[in-house]
């Protein structure tokens, strides 16, 4: 039986050394084998298009991006959402009050509140964008369905921990010092029901693999969850199965575990 297999970014396809970005050897080339044998292939993240095609290119032609508020299927956009002005002002009110720096993210723009020049000038290089986050706007003028939070340091994260309560989900990117956030019923698992059922596509004939907290929901609606070594013990507990970590052939062994290459 044929498999949908969806694969999440950080973490589980891309890490980072000494503040480089790199796909470990032998992951695409795993992915493309998979491919071949006649599976479908998509992204699921909480990274939005431009980073996906900075680090893929035109490697996957489906993807859910933002944590579930854009979904293309075969490069047509099937799914998108953005925030209303009004929970644009509710999650501004909420994270200034805890000092948070941070960042609505729209399909090709952003929105950055309380962010210093330094941590402009990283985005705008992460997302190879020279103009990608504009600081000067009003909450009228956001189009974004989804926010990433940015750290100073380990302190900066410390101070702004409480921030992130209740059905808030923070998955933080490698090196630790941003992360993306999930909102209730609009996460990753809502996402792949909407892409299955648009694609006539079977949730038990579907795959996942992934690493974080914003994973969960996720690796727990497919038909297979798997999640990688190096994942957090709730990734760990919601999957079917945990394979080997990133940069130990994770998806290639997990990928031949499950017979699909």
């Amino acid at each position: 039986m044929k498999k949908m297999i969806f694969f999440d970014i950080d973490g589980t396809l891309l890490t980072s050394k000494q503040g480089r970005y790199f796909v470990p050897d032998g992951t695409l080339e795993a992915i493309a084998l998979a491919r071949q044998n006649g599976h479908g292939i998509a992204i699921c993240t909480g990274r939005q298009e431009p980073f996906i095609r900075k680090i893929f290119g035109d490697f996957f032609t489906s993807y859910i991006a933002m944590n579930g508020t854009h979904v293309v299927y075969e490069g047509k956009t099937i799914f998108q959402k953005f925030f209303s002005p009004q929970r644009v002002q509710e999650i501004m009110e909420h994270f200034d009050s805890f000092g948070v720096s941070y960042n609505f993210v729209g399909t090709h723009q952003s929105w950055g509140r309380n962010l210093s020049p330094e941590m402009v000038e990283i985005l705008n290089r992460i997302y190879h964008l020279g103009n990608y986050v504009s600081t000067q706007w009003q909450p009228d003028e956001v189009k974004a369905g989804a926010v990433d939070c940015i750290f100073a340091d380990d302190d900066h994260f410390e101070r702004c921990r409480p921030a992130f309560t209740g059905s808030m989900v923070l998955n933080l990117h490698p090196g630790g010092h941003s992360g993306d956030l999930s909102f209730p019923n609009q996460d990753k698992a809502v996402a792949i029901r909407h892409f299955c059922q648009h694609a006539g596509i079977d949730l038990k004939d579907t795959v996942a693999f992934g690493d974080g907290n914003n994973d969960v929901t996720m690796l727990k609606t497919v038909g297979i969850g798997v999640a990688m070594k190096n994942g957090v013990p709730e990734a760990h507990a919601a999957a079917d199965y945990i394979t080997d970590s990133i940069l130990e052939n994770g998806i290639e062994n997990g990928l031949r575990h499950l017979e699909l290459i």
